[in-house]
């Protein structure tokens, strides 16, 4: 059964390797097959990781979009070591995503990365957003 996407005007979308921006009007189609979709809210900018959690996320993202992700989970791998060292408290929510990796799902690595990013956002008492 195809995924049913609706867009709100001017909301984007990533689907395998492309950036699609809706125009002035709320668009509905639908998507058959086995491809990477990351909706607007959880797209993360480089530019905008620009915190230990919010890089972790950013990288986790590049994971799940990529079809190589050897050289990633390497940078994944110091990013999280080093947010581990400044926040030893983070440590159960960087093994969620971990966890999720090892198993090759990257969409819920994802969920638990928005997770992490939250956390350290309470943790340092900053209000964190994904998208700015």
């Amino acid at each position: 059964m195809p995924l049913k996407i609706e867009l709100k005007p001017h909301e984007c979308i990533i689907i395998g390797e492309a950036l699609i921006t809706n125009d002035n009007e709320r668009t509905r189609f639908y998507i058959d097959g086995n491809v990477p979709i990351l909706r607007e809210k959880f797209i993360l900018r480089e530019k905008d990781a620009n915190t230990p959690s919010k890089r972790v996320y950013f990288i986790v993202q590049q994971m799940y979009l990529s079809k190589d992700v050897a050289e990633l989970q390497k940078m994944y791998i110091d990013f999280v070591r080093d947010l581990q060292k400044a926040a030893p408290s983070l440590i159960p929510y960087t093994a969620a995503i971990t966890d999720n990796i090892l198993r090759g799902d990257y969409y819920n690595a994802i969920k638990c990365a928005g997770t992490l990013v939250q956390k350290e956002a309470e943790a340092f008492g900053e209000a964190l957003h994904l998208n700015g």
